[in-house]
């Protein structure tokens, strides 16, 4: 049961972001290019996107909060730390500068994967590849503590 309600909300944001055009790197970067607006070219429409999200998220999480399960069954693992550290600035960083840069952030990446499009796939591996080494360096980070 788990993996078809899976199977469905991964399915249902694709198709949001599909329908909402954020597989389009260039209707992000339209977004992005605030120097744009005098001209009259911006696009407002991802931070329509980002609101629906928003308004959909926000009474989800707090359900999420009062319970100590989750409704398909399984353990709740919600953030708990609140704290603003030097990863978390320098992760942040980094995503905005590929974002700004590419146009692309990993949900939608990963939606326009379908397309086939040869600078996709250069992000994903791009990505994965990040990911790996990330890890490798927690890794080594972990040992050297020990």
């Amino acid at each position: 049961m788990r993996i078809l309600v899976s199977l469905f909300c991964g399915t249902l944001f694709g198709a949001g972001l599909l329908i909402s055009g954020m597989t389009d790197p260039q209707k992000v970067l339209g977004f992005l290019d605030v120097a744009a607006i005098p001209d009259g070219n911006w696009d407002p429409s991802l931070a329509l996107v980002m609101a629906g999200g928003l308004l959909i998220a926000f009474p989800i999480f707090r359900f999420a909060k009062s319970r100590n399960t989750a409704v398909c069954g399984g353990t709740m693992e919600l953030p708990t730390r609140r704290d603003i550290d030097r990863n978390l600035v320098i992760g942040g960083l980094m995503f905005g500068i590929g974002w700004g840069m590419v146009g692309y952030c990993p949900g939608p990446a990963i939606s326009a994967l379908a397309f086939g499009h040869p600078e996709t796939i250069a992000f994903i591996i791009a990505m994965i590849a990040g990911m790996f080494f990330h890890k490798l360096a927690a890794h080594a980070s972990d040992k050297t503590a020990s």
